[in-house]
């Protein structure tokens, strides 16, 4: 697979109004199966992304980033390591 692929979808609703909190509630859904969608097929250490309340990324972030995130997750759960 190579490293700097990039994929889209897009997912288009008409009839029916949504409110600004159902349309996050749909791209969460989207996006969280989309990703179980993919299982193995992305690296362990992909992350989703909110990037506006109907916009997700999902993929490897840059050198670091997982790192200094765990870290403050230990530090959020009161896990010395």
């Amino acid at each position: 697979m190579k490293t700097n692929s990039k994929n889209e979808f897009k997912f288009v609703v008409t009839g029916v109004d949504l409110t600004e909190e159902q349309q996050e509630q749909v791209s969460r859904a989207i996006a969280q199966a989309g990703a179980l969608a993919l299982g193995g097929l992305v690296p362990r250490d992909a992350v989703g992304v909110r990037l506006d309340p109907r916009i997700r990324w999902y993929g490897r972030p840059i050198d670091g980033v997982i790192e200094e995130l765990q870290e403050f997750a230990f530090s959020e759960a009161g896990i010395d390591r």
